[in-house]
Order: structure tokens, then C-alpha cells, then sequence
């Protein structure tokens, strides 16, 4: 393996442990294998370094972030673009509404406490907070990086009770780890709105999307496009992880009503591209006949088409069904590559602030679920899987900006 070769793998997973697809471990033992560990501990040297390395330092009180600011930090964007954005992008404006006004009258400031500003995905996710901030001209955010550690994190929700927050809203790097930290925020007499990722204890509401039925909108799409048969080949994102057993479990739901469907061959593509062109390669050679594949994430999907077309079977007209809402995976719908693209949104964060702003003001919170965790549940209604019916209406509205791969198969 090149350099460079391992220098992107690197890179790719460091982005899955920045989205939460990879353990602190599981990236540490995968980084060793590639001979790249050195460069790992470089880049998140609090967080791997050995128990006895000094403690993490304490984050200070944060980045402020308010409607009268001229630049929001983090997102780098004005409250003019931000209110523009919050109209034309993001999609759950109608869940909680809010008119754009002061709320209750008096100064308020909300803490958000995010896991790291290392990958886009977690950076739109602030900015869609920053976006509900700038339509209330009372209200301000004080924004933490978490830098993808648990005591950072912990420190954090420390620091953000230390300025008084009236409110703290949280998305856990971890959900064991961050539970000290949100007994705190309960125990002071805060609302605690966690986005995305749970903790078991008490918290006001947990609002989070669901990756069982976003993936079985994707497998409906799936069936009814083959009509109902065929053989297809599933690449899971990492074995083990909860998202992709909730991606698993959403497709054959769809599959128990279609029998004559038969899943052919699957195999863990860890979330990356390098995987799925090894796993795609026995596959393609194991099965004269694929009529689909399943992948769990993008860059699996754009893994697999390589593989596809490196064994001159593109005339097979193998269909690339996949998941994970990135402009770049919509692009790819746009261009043909992909069939359809599960709409997993970072989104969030207008609702956690919605939330938020609510239960300071005494408002019910509508449609909240007892489940299985302490607290409730507000979850998000599913977004449309992103096909070529939809596609122009979602181009420009999902996460990240760079581009996707050219189609090996038109080249």
C-alpha cells in the first residue's frame, strides 16, 4: 500500500470515529494495521493518549454565538445568510415552530455542547442551531468543542453550568461517558436536550432520528424498483455498531415482504470505500447475477461502483442503494450512480434549540414518548429517501461540500 493510499484510509477513519461510527479503540486498533497510529495519536492526542498522559485541559467558557454578531463563529456565516439558510435548507423548520421574535423578553443563553467540530457533519448540526439563534434577538449560545473526548466533553457541560446557561443542549460523543455530565445539568434545575446520540439517565427530551426506518424507506425503494426480485448483496457499515444494526434491520423488514428477493452476500464495509471494493470484488466473482446492492453508507456505495466497473460488469445495470444524506451522495443520485440515498440529517440542532426555548418558557412540548431510557423522546419524522423523482429539490440541501467521485461506469 502507497502513502497516499494509507494516508486516505487514515483519514476515512478518523471521519467515521468523528461521526461516532468507530470506537476510541476500534479506530486505534484499525490505525495500528494500517501503520498510521502515530498519526492518529497527533490528531487526537487528548483523546488516545495513554491513562497516564496529563488530563485534559479545561475548554474556558466556549464561543459565543448571538444575532447581533456580525460572523457566527464556526459556521463563519452571517445572521443574514443564516436566516436565509434556515428558510431555504433546513427541513424540520415545521417540528416545535417558533415565531421569529424575542422569547419571554429577558436575555437568554443556551450552552450547546457538541462532540467535536472535527467532521462537516457535526459543523452543520451547529449551524442549524446558530440559525434558530439568529431568528430571537434575546437569545445567544455559548458553543463547545468536545474534540471527540469524554472528559473534554464532561468539562464542558462543567464549564457551560459555571456561566449559568439557562439551558444546556448536548450531542454525547459517548453515551455512557456523558452521563455524569447530564445528571449535572438535571441536577441543577436545567433543560437538558440531547440530539442524536442518547444517555440512559434522566433528560428533559432526547430528539433523534431513526436509522431502522430511514433504511427501510430506502430498501422500499429498493424492492419496488426490482419489481419485487433478484439477488442483491448488502455492505454494512462497521459489525456491531448501532446504526448499522438499525440499517440491517430496516432492510429486511422491507425484505419480509418480498420473498423472492434473496440477499446473495454481505459483508462488513466498516462505513469506507477500501473495504467495499475488497468485499465487492469476491462478491462479483462468487455471483454471476447482482441486481442490486445495499450499502449502508456513501462511500461504500461509491467503493462498490468501482469495484463494479474494474470487473467490466457495468453492463449489468447493478443498482446502488445507500444511505447518508451528504450533497455529494445527492449529486450522485443526480448523475445516476446511486438509485437512492437514505436522507439521515445533521439538521437538528433549530430543533434542540426550539426544544430548549420551550421549556424555559413553560410551553408543553408536543408529542413526547416514554421509552425505554429516563426522560422522554421527541423523534423526528423520516425525511423522503432522496431519488431521480426528488432529487432536484434535495440538491444543495444536505451535508458537506465537497464533490463525489466520477461514475467509473460512464467514463
Amino acid at each position: 500500500m502507497s502513502q497516499d493510499q494509507r494516508e486516505r484510509q487514515i483519514d476515512r477513519l478518523l471521519g467515521d470515529y468523528f461521526r461516532g461510527r468507530l470506537s476510541r479503540r476500534q479506530l486505534a486498533r484499525r490505525a495500528t494495521k494500517l501503520g498510521g497510529l502515530s498519526l492518529v495519536l497527533t490528531t487526537l492526542a487528548p483523546e488516545l493518549r495513554p491513562a497516564l498522559a496529563a488530563p485534559t485541559p479545561r475548554s474556558g467558557r466556549g464561543i459565543r454565538s448571538s444575532a447581533m454578531q456580525g460572523t457566527q463563529p464556526v459556521s463563519n456565516m452571517t445572521t443574514e445568510e443564516l436566516l436565509e439558510f434556515y428558510d431555504q435548507v433546513l427541513p424540520f423548520t415545521d417540528i416545535l415552530p417558533l415565531e421569529a421574535s424575542e422569547i419571554g423578553g429577558d436575555p437568554i443563553v443556551i450552552g450547546f455542547s457538541q462532540t467535536g467540530f472535527n467532521h462537516p457533519w457535526r459543523v452543520e448540526m451547529i449551524k442549524s442551531a446558530q440559525a434558530e439563534v439568529a431568528r430571537h434577538p434575546n437569545v445567544s449560545m455559548v458553543i463547545t468543542d468536545g474534540n471527540v473526548d469524554i472528559s473534554k466533553q464532561n468539562n464542558d457541560v462543567d464549564d457551560l453550568l459555571a456561566q449559568d446557561v439557562a439551558a444546556v443542549v448536548m450531542s454525547p460523543v459517548e453515551s455512557a461517558g456523558l452521563a455524569p455530565a447530564a445528571l449535572k445539568v438535571m441536577a441543577a434545575g436545567k433543560p437538558l436536550i440531547l440530539l442524536d446520540r442518547d444517555v440512559a439517565v434522566e433528560k428533559t427530551v432526547f430528539i433523534g432520528q431513526s436509522n431502522v426506518t430511514m433504511a427501510k424507506g430506502v430498501a422500499d425503494v429498493m424492492v419496488e424498483m426490482l419489481d419485487g426480485e433478484g439477488s442483491i448483496v448488502e455492505l454494512t457499515g462497521l459489525i456491531g455498531s448501532s446504526p448499522a444494526i438499525d440499517r440491517q434491520k430496516g432492510m429486511y423488514e422491507a425484505l419480509a415482504e418480498a420473498a423472492a428477493i434473496t440477499v446473495v452476500a454481505a459483508g462488513d464495509a466498516e462505513w469506507i470505500r477500501d473495504p467495499a471494493v475488497a468485499l465487492m470484488d469476491d462478491f462479483l466473482v462468487a455471483n454471476p447475477q447482482i441486481n442490486a446492492v445495499f450499502s449502508h453508507a456513501e462511500e461504500s456505495s461509491w467503493g462498490a461502483q468501482f469495484s463494479i466497473a474494474r470487473a467490466g460488469r457495468c453492463a449489468d445495470n447493478i443498482l446502488q442503494f445507500t444511505h447518508d444524506a451528504s450533497n455529494a451522495g445527492f449529486q450522485s443520485v443526480k448523475d445516476g450512480l446511486f438509485a437512492a440515498d437514505g436522507n439521515y440529517s445533521p439538521f437538528i440542532g433549530d430543533v434542540g434549540v426550539r426544544a430548549a426555548l420551550m421549556a424555559l418558557q413553560g410551553m408543553e412540548i408536543p408529542d413526547l414518548q416514554d421509552y425505554e431510557f429516563e426522560g422522554k423522546l421527541y423523534r423526528l419524522p423520516d425525511l423522503p429517501v432522496v431519488t431521480a423523482e426528488n432529487v432536484d429539490e434535495w440538491l444543495g440541501k444536505g451535508w458537506g461540500d465537497f464533490a463525489p467521485p466520477e461514475d467509473p461506469c460512464t467514463e
